[in-house]
C-alpha cells in the first residue's frame, strides 16, 4: 500500500490503496485501530473479513528499500550452492507472513500454517485457481460472440468437459481440506478438540479458519502473478463459507465485475453444489467430496501408488506432489513454483526489464495448466483396496528442512514483535562465504 499522503486530517490521512484500487481512510494510531479490528487475543473480537478495508489494514502490498534489506538478510530462504535455487511454496509463505500485520499474527498460527498438512493443501489451492483463472477469461473472451450467435448442442458438451475438470481439481482441495478438518497427519495438534478436557475449542478454531483465508488469499494471488485478487477472494470464500456467508459476495462492490452469467455458474460451480437448510449448509467443498463421483485413483496422489500410468494420470502426480525444482523439467506449470529465483525480486514479482538484459535473463510466460482428457477404465481394473506403494515423487529433503527452519525463524520473528535477530560479537568478527571463497582460493593453488 503507498504511503503517499492525499489530504491530512485531524483524526488521520487519505492513502492510495493499489489492492483496492482507490482511497483509503487510515488513523493516526493504526496500532490500535488494527488490534480493535484484528485482535486475536480476546474473545469479544476477531478477525472480520467483510470489514471495507481489512485487506490494507492486515497486509502491506510493497517492500521498502529498508524492509526488502532486513528481509533478504534475516528471513529469505538461503539456499545452499548444490542446491536449485528455484521458488518452493515456503518462500511465498514467507512473502505472506513477512507482509501482515504482527497485531494478528500468534506463535500458534505460525506452527499451523508450517504444518505438511497446511502445504499439501496450499499447493491444491494454487492449481485450482490456476485453471479457474484460466476458464473464467475464456468465458469473458467468448461471453461477447456467445450473444451474437446461436448455442449449438456440441457447445454444452465441450462446457461439461471443462466442468469436470474443475470439479475434480475442486474435489482435491476438498480432500486436502478434509484432512485438516479431522485433524490427521501433523496437524492433529491444531485440531478444534485436541485438549485434555476433550472440550471444542470453538473461538480458537474460528480464529484460526479466519486466518488461514487471509494467508490462503495472500499465497495464492502472490503464486499467480498477483492477479486476480477479488477473483480469489470471492471463491476460496464460497468454497468454505457458502455463498449465504460470503463476505466479498455482499460487502464488496468491486465483485459485481465478476458475476457470471447462469451457463457460466454451470462451470465453475458443478454438479454437487446443492442449496440446503443455511444453518445445516456443509461447505461447496465438502460437498464436491460428498455428493459427486470422482476416480479414486486422482484422489489417491500423494497417498499411494496406484499402479495407473495414463496420461491424465501421470500428469496430476506430477502437478500435486513432483518437487518444486522438477516442474520446470516436466513442463508444467503451477504458478511461479520451480521459476528460478534470479528471474525474480524479493517481494517474488518478475523483474522490469531493461535494454540491458538479455532475453536469457527474462522470465518466460507461465504455461497454461492443461488437463488430459479422461480416458475410463473397466470394472476389473478396480481393485477392493489401494494397493501399499510408494508414490511415484516424493517431496524434497530441501522442502522439508526449509518448513521446518523457517517455521523457527517466524516463531522468533513474532516473538520479537518484527525486530530483526540480534547480531553478536562472534559473527560480526566471521568472515562471509565469499571472503572464506577469496581466501581458501589460494591455499588450493598452491598444491596446484
Amino acid at each position: 500500500m503507498s504511503t503517499e499522503k492525499r489530504l491530512s486530517l485531524r483524526n488521520g490521512n487519505w492513502v492510495w490503496s493499489e489492492l483496492r484500487d482507490g482511497l483509503l481512510f487510515l488513523p493516526r494510531d493504526i496500532k490500535e485501530f488494527s488490534q480493535k479490528m484484528y485482535s486475536v487475543g480476546g474473545a469479544s473480537t476477531s478477525i472480520c473479513s467483510n470489514s471495507p478495508n481489512y485487506k490494507d489494514a492486515v497486509f502491506k502490498d510493497t517492500f521498502g528499500s529498508q524492509s526488502q534489506t532486513m528481509f533478504r538478510k534475516h528471513y529469505q530462504r538461503k539456499v545452499k550452492l548444490y542446491e536449485d535455487d528455484v521458488v518452493i511454496l515456503q518462500d511465498i509463505k514467507d512473502v505472506a507472513i513477512f507482509t501482515c500485520n504482527l497485531n494478528i499474527l500468534t506463535l500458534e498460527f505460525i506452527s499451523y500454517f508450517h504444518t505438511k498438512a497446511m502445504d499439501v493443501l496450499l499447493r491444491s489451492l494454487i492449481i485450482y485457481f490456476q485453471y479457474y483463472c484460466q476458464v473464467w477469461n475464456k468465458m469473458q473472451q467468448r461471453r461477447i460472440e456467445a450473444s451474437r450467435k446461436l448455442r449449438q448442442p456440441i457447445v454444452t458438451v465441450l462446457e461439461d468437459v471443462i466442468r469436470d475438470d474443475l470439479a475434480d481439481l475442486r474435489s482435491m482441495v476438498a480432500r486436502d481440506y478434509a484432512m485438516i478438518l479431522m485433524g490427521k497427519g501433523d496437524s492433529q495438534p491444531f485440531h478444534h478438540m485436541s485438549n485434555k478436557n476433550n472440550i471444542s475449542m470453538s473461538d480458537k478454531d474460528r480464529k484460526h479458519f479466519e486466518m488461514f483465508i487471509l494467508m490462503a488469499q495472500r499465497v495464492v494471488w502472490i503464486a499467480l502473478g498477483r492477479k486476480y485478487m477479488t477473483l480469489i477472494e470471492k471463491e476460496l470464500n464460497r468454497l468454505l463459507r457458502t455463498d449465504t456467508f460470503n463476505p466479498i459476495e455482499h460487502g464488496f462492490p468491486k465483485s459485481a465485475m465478476y458475476k457470471a452469467t447462469p451457463e457460466e455458474m454451470r462451470i465453475l460451480k458443478g454438479k454437487a453444489c446443492k442449496h440446503e437448510r443455511k444453518l445445516l449448509h456443509r461447505s461447496p467443498a465438502i460437498q464436491e467430496i460428498i455428493l459427486n463421483d470422482h476416480d479414486y485413483r486422482m484422489l489417491a496422489i500423494g497417498v499411494t501408488d496406484t499402479g495407473f500410468n495414463d496420461e491424465r494420470q501421470i500428469y496430476l502426480e506430477a502437478a500435486y506432489i513432483a518437487p518444486e525444482e522438477m516442474l520446470e523439467e516436466l513442463g508444467i506449470g503451477i504458478g511461479i513454483l520451480g521459476v528460478p529465483r534470479k528471474y525474480l525480486d524479493t517481494e517474488l514479482k518478475p523483474k522490469e526489464i531493461s535494454t540491458t538484459q538479455r532475453r536469457v535473463s527474462i522470465m518466460k510466460p507461465i504455461p497454461e495448466f492443461v488437463i488430459p482428457p479422461r480416458k475410463g477404465y473397466g470394472d476389473s481394473m478396480i481393485t477392493e483396496t489401494l494397493p501399499k506403494a510408494r508414490c511415484r515423487y516424493h517431496e524434497s529433503e530441501a522442502s522439508k528442512t526449509a518448513r521446518k527452519k523457517q517455521c523457527k525463524l517466524w516463531r522468533e520473528y513474532v516473538t520479537r514483535v518484527g525486530q530483526p535477530p540480534p547480531v553478536y560479537a562472534d559473527t560480526l568478527s566471521c568472515p562471509s562465504h565469499v571472503t572464506l571463497r577469496t581466501s581458501i582460493a589460494p591455499a588450493y593453488s598452491k598444491y596446484g
